[in-house]
């Protein structure tokens, strides 16, 4: 029996990475949404999902063609990071000052870092993909983080592309070596709940 392919609308590696580690077969798709909210509406949670949600209204579908096939697996996610202290949302840093001014609010205090996920399967009807069945949900963990002062450096050097991580935190590969603790899931904080999103695509009938 052939396996489906999971579209996934992100090119962030690090939800790649996590596919690859589960053994879900993935394809990349593009959106158009440009990530923005109102983190003064609504729950943290909530938030998260916002974002999710319009990436996925705003996913380029592929060809029927290009799928061979008259179902179509997608799934967007966005990742939030706030202070527990001051409930301040850390998104991406604009700079490296920005970053580091973030690193040191993290030494502070532990951080809530959340992932909204939208999983839609859709059936080819009518010359077009109409949607069949959704599951939205949001995963998060509370992280301590600990970059000291004199160890920014090394640690922003390692991570050239860390301005595209939210918090500026990169809890992998040499970033593990800062990552005091995780109450909550690993995964999630990473960028995909792993776990939580291998049960969805069961639920929707996906073939791994």
């Amino acid at each position: 029996m052939t396996k489906d392919i999971l579209h996934l609308g992100s090119q962030s590696s690090a939800r790649q990475r996590l596919l690859e580690f589960a053994k879900i077969r993935y394809a990349l798709l593009t959106h158009a949404s440009d990530e923005m909210v109102d983190h003064t509406q609504g729950s943290f949670e909530q938030n998260v999902l916002a974002i999710a949600k319009h990436k996925m209204e705003t996913l380029i579908l592929p060809s029927r063609a290009s799928v061979a096939s008259d179902k179509l697996f997608t799934l967007t996610a966005d990742t939030l990071v706030r202070s527990t202290q001051t409930g301040k949302v850390l998104g991406k840093p604009n700079d490296r000052a920005h970053a580091i001014e973030m690193l040191q609010a993290e030494r502070e205090s532990p951080v809530e870092v959340v992932t909204g996920c939208c999983l839609e399967k859709f059936r080819y009807h009518n010359d077009r993909w109409e949607q069949q069945d959704a599951i939205h949900w949001a995963t998060g963990a509370i992280v301590e983080f600990y970059v000291e002062a004199e160890s920014v450096d090394q640690y922003l050097s390692t991570f050239p592309f860390i301005l595209q991580c939210s918090g500026a935190g990169m809890v992998e590969d040499h970033g593990l070596s800062y990552l005091k603790s995780v109450n909550g899931s690993y995964t999630a904080v990473i960028g995909l709940p792993l776990y939580e999103l291998r049960q969805a695509l069961k639920q929707l009938g996906f073939l791994f």
